[in-house]
């Protein structure tokens, strides 16, 4: 109205944006427009819509989403050494011994772990990063090194045969000058075992059965080639088949940028990047000759110059992994090597030459990766480069996609912000009083005649009737200095002819005008009934909804997760809980607001109300949030509660914004697992050939169990699956065709154990011969007949012809049966262990030796257990649940479980052992004690052996390795004839959703309080009385404007002791309206007339005075 040209009564005394839900004020101003003035479109309320729209809705809501908890990668700078060189390649060969091939054996068999800074295929120099960030699976370092690797170039070789077939050898030929002749090829002559392997490398040893280097083949021809041949004989038809390679082996080194984990030091899959030319690795920084001799020959090229202990000795045999594909014995490592690297394909696969090849590449490959590592020593020439750590940073993650969207919203909101200001600063305003209350509308208006004139009579008239009245009238602002009267007023401008517009357009005649009759009292929509109801309705769902998902939170331990993909996540757990909120807010803003202007009117409803706390009140000129402490002046409570509803909204927007948050959870479910072991040792397979093959040392010796022994104690590396130093359980597995998705595995399951139950003998004094040791055998308390009760340590003997004539302090060691027999009896489970020392053994007439013994009888014991495991089947955890037990539930228990007591102490017992002047061990036994920690010094000639300190230990080993005998060899268990079902538990580790306590009660709190004030609101407080709601101004004047307070109304120090009440009352004019009057001339309205329908009152002195009986008489009566 202060433009110009003013403004239509649509664009001015009847909007009401402030009452409008706020997401329908930006449309609603948008959609205004007209033809010829586009300026009429209200673009502040627009663009100010807009942004709280964006604030409520996108704003706040996407806050809450951009931050979320994960993981993310970090990268930083850090100084790189370089700590590790080549020994010089004289130095090598003693180093290169049987442990590089044993190591090998047992990353190939046993699942151990490579060497740091090593993968199957080339190993890469050691080097450290110096930085402060902490090793963790999720470190890695990044710096450059040297890469070296093999790489072999095979060539199918010339094949003929060397004199006539009965002499079955044959000839082979590399094409470049050399000739390996006189091989036999044949495995057995029968159809039990047709396959032979052989691996001949080219150095001259007394430990290999074939070699290239002859007068055949020149070094120059082959130097650093060597021969594989592979052959199956038919023994019915009597032919042979063959196929034969020739390979040369090539060394590289390269400089490299690589990436290793910091935990371990395992390269990272193609982080290896070359950054220097490939180059073939010189002879004084690798003994190539050292290494091949030791593929070939299977021992170290300075075997006999080299004194190790008894484990380095020994060659860990492949042929009991292979003995089930037919092959013959002896068989090279190599052989085994190469066809494990093919998973164990059946052997006519090796026909293929291409395959055998490639076989022994991936072979050379994985076994010059474990020699390399172990020529490297330490360097002092520290090298320092740059590189860097990668690692995982855990914390608050932002969401890149909603940080950008925020972003742009934010520069949008501040453009919009800009545009307000802009439009604001332009927009013409000739105000001089703020019209936040009634009587400031009064003071307004009160001198526009002619504004009043056309609002008098229509208090009746409903908004839309109202609207319609003025439909074609436009109204200008004049601030005091345009008028003669120097006060503000408000003019109908551009007015047509009155009467003919009003009967023309409204329908409404001028004598007529007050004839409405009875009304219906307005019900906005947010203060209905109905609405009131869906709005509790849908906080009682929220309450439940939370109370359900926080008990299903207790139940399964965790919400589990509908995606995994993190924006999804975002929306479902901030941003739609925040939009809740900021909806709710929103409403309870709108009702509040609708409350402030209704409570002026409520009050003068009531009656008898002052200027101060009715016409004087000002509840609409500050945000309903802030109108807390006028109504508490006021004793408003219910408009208090609705503020502090409003208030509350945002503390209920916190809560739910933080009320999920995602930590990882261990969870438990029922599972069903299948077993297909017995609990029971099988007759056959007890005392059969397979058990003589594999633990006699007729065929090749067993030392996995030793091997595996000595790694864990000394190195740590895991136990195989299934198995615990103290027992081997009973293997169960998920059901075939279930899906694998544990992490752990728990179930019943039985396991085998031993009680080696040692005792101490000695120590005993003796001259020349070894002492006697008295021990009687007993089982269960009772005697075990017929068992010796003496056992004399007869390898101690000084004139024995084993013993060197050794001068000075010397030991000796023993490990035998009791009974000194090698039978099957129960008198042989009994073994004993005997060290001794003495400074005189050359003196076999007066000689003096001391000894000890500890006596041991082991007992078989088994158990149940509740086992944890992994999908490998290592075992995590063991509780028993049952008492011990020393036989299972068959006859023959007790005789099978001896039996493999027998046969383990068979393995021990070596006749070989000799008096010794140094620390070395010469059996596996000693060598296994001397690794315990406290027993370094017992094999050391100066120092006698505690035997009492010894017991636990020789217990400890004797049982672990019972446990990995049961373990490696299941052959030994019967098979259920059909996989038994049993049940468990399986756990995985999951990320699951929680509801943070605080933010629940927060919550539910909150929403109760809305809930009981919402209830109290809709089901008590409300009352409809008015026609309209008095929310614009055409909509209140239409109240005031025939009213004796405009009239006598002269500013906020006028009519101080006067009342004022809202309801009917005769005018100025003579006629009788509804609206705002000055006491006593106001008729109370009655809401029982009002829900009658009855707008005539029916009888009384009132109904005469005011011509209630003319029927011609139009006026308004309740």
């Amino acid at each position: 109205m202060s433009k110009p040209e003013g403004a239509t009564a649509d664009g001015s005394i009847f909007l009401d944006y402030p009452y409008d839900f706020i997401a329908l004020a930006p449309i609603k101003a948008a959609k205004r427009r007209r033809a010829e003035l586009t300026q009429d479109r209200h673009w502040a309320v627009f663009y100010g819509g807009t942004v709280m729209v964006i604030i409520f809705w996108l704003i706040t809501p996407l806050q809450s989403a951009i931050l979320g908890t994960g993981s993310v990668k970090a990268r930083i700078p850090a100084s790189v050494s370089t700590l590790s060189t080549t020994l010089p390649a004289s130095e090598q060969p003693e180093i290169m011994d049987q442990s590089i091939l044993n190591e090998g054996y047992a990353l190939t068999y046993l699942n151990q772990s490579l060497p740091p800074f090593t993968t199957l295929e080339y190993t890469i120099l050691p080097f450290t990063a110096q930085s402060k960030v902490a090793e963790s699976s999720t470190t890695n370092w990044t710096g450059t090194s040297t890469k070296y690797w093999t790489q072999l170039e095979c060539w199918s070789g010339e094949i003929s045969q060397n004199g006539p077939s009965t002499k079955k050898t044959y000839d082979f030929g590399n094409g470049r000058g050399c000739n390996a002749s006189e091989i036999d090829v044949y495995g057995s002559l029968n159809d039990s075992r047709p396959f032979k392997m052989l691996y001949i490398g080219y150095q001259n040893s007394a430990w290999a059965d074939y070699w290239l280097a002859r007068s055949t083949c020149p070094k120059s021809a082959a130097g650093h080639q060597f021969l594989s041949v592979w052959s199956r004989y038919n023994a019915t038809l009597k032919r042979i088949k063959m196929a034969s390679v020739f390979c040369e082996t090539n060394y590289f080194k390269q400089q490299v940028n690589a990436t290793v984990s910091s935990i371990g030091q395992v390269p990272i899959e193609n982080s290896v990047v070359p950054t220097g030319p490939r180059e073939r690795l010189a002879v004084t920084e690798f003994n190539y000759t050292a290494f091949e001799h030791l593929l070939g020959a299977g021992v170290s090229s300075v075997e006999l110059d080299v004194k190790r202990e008894y484990p380095f000795g020994l060659l860990l045999e492949h042929y009991q992994q292979m003995s089930d594909l037919g092959i013959n014995w002896p068989m090279s490592p190599m052989a085994g090597f190469a066809i494990a690297s093919q998973n164990k394909p059946p052997l006519d696969a090796f026909r293929n030459e291409t395959l055998m090849g490639e076989a022994y590449n991936a072979t050379h490959k994985m076994l010059f990766s474990l020699a390399l590592r172990r020529v490297l020593r330490n360097t002092t020439s520290e090298g320092t480069i740059q590189g860097s750590v990668d690692f995982a940073l855990y914390g608050i993650v932002v969401s890149r996609l909603f940080s950008a969207i925020v972003e742009a919203l934010l520069v949008l909101v501040g453009i919009f912000t800009i545009l307000l200001w802009w439009h604001n600063y332009r927009a013409a305003s000739r105000l001089t009083m703020d019209p936040a209350s009634l009587g400031s509308l009064i003071s307004l208006c009160q001198n526009s005649t002619v504004l009043l004139d056309r609002f008098a009579g229509k208090g009746c008239m409903s908004e839309e009737d109202l609207k319609l009245a003025f439909k074609h009238q436009r109204f200008k602002l004049f601030c005091g200095c345009q008028s003669r009267s120097r006060q503000m007023v408000i003019k109908v401008v551009d007015v047509r002819d009155e009467d003919c517009m009003d009967r023309r357009h409204s329908g409404i005649q001028p004598e007529a005008a007050f004839s409405v009759g009875h009304y219906s009292p307005v019900k906005p929509l947010a203060l209905r009934r109905e609405v009131g109801t869906a709005v509790i309705l849908t906080m009682i769902g929220a309450v439940a909804a939370l109370i359900y998902l926080k008990v299903e939170e207790i139940r399964i331990r965790g919400l589990i997760r509908p995606t995994n993909n993190f924006e999804l996540l975002q929306i479902l757990e901030n941003y739609i809980p925040t939009v809740f909120a900021t909806l709710l807010e929103p409403f309870w803003v709108l009702v509040n607001r609708l409350l402030c202007i209704m409570q002026p009117f409520k009050d003068l409803w009531s009656g008898g109300r002052s200027a101060s706390s009715s016409i004087h009140a000002r509840y609409t000129s500050v945000p309903p949030q802030l109108v807390f402490w006028r109504a508490a002046k006021s004793r408003h409570f219910m408009l208090m509660a609705m503020c502090l509803l409003a208030i509350l909204s945002n503390l209920l927007a916190v809560g739910l914004g933080g009320l999920f948050n995602e930590f990882p959870v261990v969870i438990e479910s029922p599972r069903e697992f299948q077993q297909t072991l017995m609990p029971r040792l099988n007759n056959e397979s007890v005392h059969g050939d397979q058990s003589r093959q594999l633990f006699s040392a007729n065929v090749a010796p067993y030392h996995v169990p030793f091997y595996i022994t000595m790694n864990n104690i000394s190195k740590g590396t895991p136990l195989p699956a299934w198995t615990t130093k103290d027992y081997f359980f009973q293997p169960f597995t998920v059901i075939p065709g279930d899906e694998d998705t544990g992490d752990t595995y728990t179930a019943q399951t039985r396991g085998f154990g031993l009680l080696p139950s040692c005792s101490v003998a000695g120590p005993f004094k003796s001259r020349v011969r070894g002492p006697v040791v008295n021990h009687t055998y007993a089982r269960h308390g009772e005697v075990v007949p017929g068992c010796p009760t003496a056992y004399r340590a007869a390898s101690f003997d000084f004139n024995s012809t084993r013993h060197r004539p050794l001068i000075g302090e010397c030991s000796a060691e023993v490990f035998d049966f009791f009974s000194g027999s090698w039978g099957s009896t129960p008198c042989n489970v009994p073994f004993i262990l005997g060290w001794s020392r003495s400074s005189n053994i050359t003196d076999k007439e007066q000689g003096e030796m001391e000894s000890t013994f500890v006596i041991c009888e082991p007992i078989f014991t088994t158990a149940m257990f509740d086992v944890t495991v992994d999908r490998e089947g290592y075992v995590h955890r063991t509780v028993v649940v049952s008492e011990p037990s020393s036989t299972l539930d068959y006859p023959l228990s007790m005789n099978h479980t001896d039996a493999l007591v027998i046969m383990l102490t068979k393995i021990f017992t070596k006749d070989q052992m000799s008096w010794h002047n140094d620390t070395l061990s010469q059996d596996w036994f000693n060598y296994l004690l001397k690794i315990q920690p406290n027993h370094t010094r017992i094999l050391n000639p100066d120092v006698f052996p505690n035997a009492a300190e010894l017991v636990s230990s020789v217990e400890g080993v004797y049982r672990q390795l019972y446990v990995l005998m049961l373990s490696l060899n299941h052959f030994l268990f019967d098979t259920f004839p059909e996989p038994v079902t049993i049940t468990g538990v399986q756990r995985r580790t999951e990320t699951r959703i929680f509801m943070d306590t605080s933010a629940l009660v927060v919550s539910l709190v909150v929403l109760l309080v809305n809930i009981l004030v919402a209830a109290a609101l809709y089901g008590f407080s409300i009352k409809h009385f008015l026609p309209r709601m008095p929310t614009t101004i055409g909509s209140i004047l239409a109240y005031v404007a025939p009213s004796r307070a405009v009239r006598e109304y002269d500013g906020p120090q006028s009519l101080q002791s006067s009342t004022y009440s809202f309801g009917r009352y005769v005018g100025d004019d003579g006629r009788a309206h509804v609206g705002i009057e000055l006491d006593p001339f106001v008729v109370p309205v009655k809401l029982s007339a009002l829900k009658r329908g009855d707008t005539e009152p029916r009888k009384g002195l009132l109904r005469h005075l005011m011509g209630g009986g003319k029927k011609s008489r139009g006026d308004t009566w309740l």
